[in-house]
């Protein structure tokens, strides 16, 4: 079936809608108002930093676990969105859960963590 529909909707412009318009700053340029999104400076940095350095914080989660022997050892995957690391894979115990999310939460950048890690008893 080969058909397309294409969106044909207008709203029209009524006599009593008004028109916005925009109002002058009290607090001076926008450039001096820092984010105009309404976000608090912070938060917008967070985001921007989240935003931009995921690779980053993959590669150094990649490489904090890599340089510990013992968790290095464990099948370990993240997924970094935004600053938040989502852990996946399977660990022997409650300790090294925790252990691995406490290292992931040292990296700069992580703004939450996801622990979805199973705890798997050692087959004889």
């Amino acid at each position: 079936m080969d058909s397309t529909v294409a969106p044909q909707q207008t709203v029209p412009q009524g006599p009593g809608t008004p028109t916005p318009s925009p109002k002058p700053s009290p607090t001076g340029t926008p450039l001096d108002q820092g984010p105009s999104s309404g976000q608090t400076t912070e938060s917008a940095r967070e985001t921007k930093v989240a935003a931009i350095d995921d690779a980053t914080i993959q590669a150094e989660i990649e490489k904090k676990i890599a340089d510990d022997s013992t968790l290095s050892a464990l099948d370990l995957s993240t997924i970094v969105e935004g600053g938040k690391v989502t852990l996946a894979g399977s660990v022997r115990s409650p300790d090294l859960k925790q252990r691995v999310e406490k290292a992931v939460r040292s990296v700069k950048g992580v703004v939450s963590v996801d622990n979805q890690l199973v705890i798997t008893e050692a087959t004889p």
